[in-house]
């Protein structure tokens, strides 16, 4: 590997290392694992090591061949077809540790145990993480918070607000500071990315450090349980995502654009509307069915420009207007709502189980543990929760395009500017919400 990486800047070694440590352990499923009881936590690791090199080398040494076949199956002492190796090792290890150690080692199970909620309670929801990607035109951002902050927050089972509220704005709000000048703009930007990055490398190291340095019992021979449950977690927000897509859709950028934009959504919502009333009236050509399609796939140098504009600008920069239309539920929707739903709930006892079952660890590591997840957790909400407040005041209207009456309702904002003398003489907007309704499409 280090031949491989010879020619590389620091740079691309740090992302390659770190995709490494993140997806070695999945690479490994398959494969027989040998990587574990060779470095501990601190806490109790001089413990567990003393007692392997004194009591539990011969076991130790069956685990090293990796071969499962000239291992005898101690069923009786709970081992079974995955843990052939590694349940001698355990068994030994825990047989000569003192039931003070293992005392302690219990109360670091509950601690890791209840860690996955408490994590669920101080992340984001999958409606922010829409807006960032939707709305903000974001969707690196967003993917990198999401691997920085492997937890999904949740509500009530099969209950799901509007995510349009999140943008709602009210006199007493705090304004937000929006940059004009380009290299404010980039300065936030590349901060954002550079500690987005540092949350993911954090979750990784650590998720490398249990798999090695911990057990976990529900796999034994293997040291891939955090990460599974930090890669679930990333793909609970995709999901939740592209699900809330089908309510909510934004633009952001130069005024004049996004408005050519929500004409042009305007005007496919009405052909479509046509289309299914000739659908209904009579059976129309094959042509006419793909045309939908035809129209996305041709706009998709477009929007992938579109992206390149809005990608590296913060929400908050002066210059760019947000405009959000959303959309009648679908059935389409409330199941993706509903199985959304049900994937948190089942994430959060996923990972209740994997860190519970994790032994080996003494209640100072698990503190440690527990407080580096919870930072990178509490810094990629930190970036989201100022992209959110940016977007409240940059949005100029909230369309509500509806199926059932064929209307637009449009929410719009009036801006009012007030002045005030704030050191350099900024300019504090804030902005009062007043509705309109407009016209038949």
């Amino acid at each position: 590997m280090n031949r491989t990486m010879g020619g590389l800047s620091a740079p691309s070694r740090c992302i390659l290392f770190l995709l490494f440590i993140y997806f070695e352990p999945i690479a490994a499923w398959r494969g027989t694992n040998t990587n574990q009881f060779r470095e501990w936590y601190p806490q109790h690791g001089h413990i567990f090591e003393a007692l392997k090199q004194k009591y539990c080398m011969t076991q130790y040494r069956q685990y090293l061949t990796g071969n499962t076949s000239a291992v005898e199956r101690d069923i009786l002492g709970g081992g079974g077809a995955n843990s052939v190796l590694t349940q001698p090792v355990i068994q030994c290890i825990l047989n000569n540790t003192s039931e003070y150690v293992k005392n302690g080692m219990t109360a670091a199970q509950v601690l890791l145990g209840v860690m996955p909620t408490v994590l669920a309670v101080m992340g984001p929801s999958t409606e922010e993480m829409s807006m960032l990607a939707n709305v903000a035109r974001r969707p690196l951002l967003a993917l990198m918070l999401a691997a920085g902050s492997p937890s999904v927050y949740f509500s009530r089972a099969f209950e799901y607000h509007d995510p349009a509220q999140i943008l709602h704005d009210h006199p007493s709000r705090l304004p937000q500071w929006r940059p004009s000048m380009w290299y404010y703009k980039l300065s936030i930007s590349m901060a954002e990315y550079i500690i987005a990055l540092a949350a993911i490398a954090n979750i990784a190291t650590l998720n490398w450090e249990l798999g090695v340095k911990a057990t976990c019992t529900l796999w034994t021979n293997r040291t891939f349980g955090p990460t599974i449950w930090a890669l679930l977690g990333l793909v609970v927000h995709i999901f939740g995502t592209i699900g809330l897509r089908l309510r909510v859709c934004g633009w952001r950028g130069p005024k004049k654009e996004v408005l050519e934009a929500v004409k042009r959504k305007k005007e496919a919502v009405k052909r479509k509307e046509e289309a299914a009333k000739r659908k209904e009236e009579s059976a129309f050509h094959i042509r006419e069915r793909l045309a939908p399609a035809g129209g996305w796939i041709s706009s998709i140098p477009r929007r992938l420009l579109g992206l390149l504009k809005t990608e590296p600008i913060p929400s908050a920069s002066e210059g760019y207007d947000v405009r959000i239309v959303t959309f009648q539920e679908s059935k389409l929707f409330l199941v993706a709502a509903w199985v959304g739903s049900m994937a948190t709930v089942l994430h959060i006892i996923f990972g209740t189980l994997i860190f519970s079952s994790t032994i080996f660890v003494g209640v100072e590591d698990a503190l440690s543990i527990v407080g580096r997840y919870m930072a990178s957790v509490s810094i990629c909400r930190i970036i989201l929760m100022y992209e959110l407040a940016g977007l409240r005041e940059s949005v100029e209207s909230i369309l509500l395009l509806s199926r059932r009456d064929t209307k637009v309702r449009e929410v719009s904002t009036q801006t009012t500017t007030l002045s005030h003398d704030f050191g350099d003489d900024q300019m504090i907007k804030r902005q009062v919400r007043a509705t309109v309704v407009s016209s038949q499409v």
